[in-house]
């Protein structure tokens, strides 16, 4: 997934929750925003993975 996308999804949740105060849009932006630190997190971890050519 796009990390920005996500952040971006998760920040338009939000303002559209301040301006209509449903709760369901909150809950849609807490879980972009949480699906946006699980994927930022396992993209540093994977980066810093050595790759082996010779198998």
């Amino acid at each position: 997934m796009n990390t920005k996308l996500l952040m971006i999804v998760a920040v338009l949740f939000f303002l559209s929750w301040r301006k209509a105060a449903d709760s369901f849009l909150l809950f849609c932006a807490l879980f972009a925003a949480g699906l946006f630190v699980c994927v930022l997190i396992y993209r540093v971890e994977n980066t810093h993975s050595v790759v082996d050519d010779d198998a």
